[in-house]
């Protein structure tokens, strides 16, 4: 499935077990912190939602940055799944690319460590490559800002 696809089917699909609120073993609210990858590292800000959205920002928008929706599923106590097609921008608005996050996530109170393998797209939705990502992020409040 191309990543244009990927995005329309993560619009549309029912969040899962994501009913729980905002408590300190589930990720309801705003979270900030960042994001290791193959290129370097950034700054990334997750919001969980009860209902098992989630969205993502990342860069800080002076020199383009991302964007993202998802869906986040809560696998055990303390873990969850999320999911998110992020557009990549230029400073201008410009899409240059787009990346399918897709992570396993441990919390512990305020702090959420995840990993997982995220596929890379160019602008036109053509797979480039794939990547391990880790993100390392605190919660900071617990409403979500998106």
């Amino acid at each position: 499935m191309s990543v244009l696809g990927l995005a329309a089917t993560v619009g549309m699909m029912a969040p899962g077990a994501a009913t729980a609120g905002a408590t300190a073993t589930t990720p309801v609210g705003t979270w900030e912190g960042t994001v290791n990858h193959g290129d370097g590292s950034g700054q990334v800000t997750l919001s969980f939602h009860k209902g098992g959205l989630v969205c993502l920002s990342s860069g800080d928008g002076s020199g383009g940055g991302g964007q993202g929706l998802g869906i986040w599923n809560q696998t055990g106590d303390g873990t969850f799944t999320y999911r998110i097609v992020e557009r990549l921008y230029e400073s201008d608005g410009t899409t240059v690319g787009y990346v399918d996050v897709n992570q396993k996530a441990i919390q512990q109170s305020d702090a959420v460590d995840s990993s997982g393998t995220s596929r890379v797209y160019d602008g036109a939705g053509t797979y480039l490559a794939s990547v391990e990502a880790k993100v390392s992020v605190k919660r900071v409040s617990t409403t979500p800002r998106c």
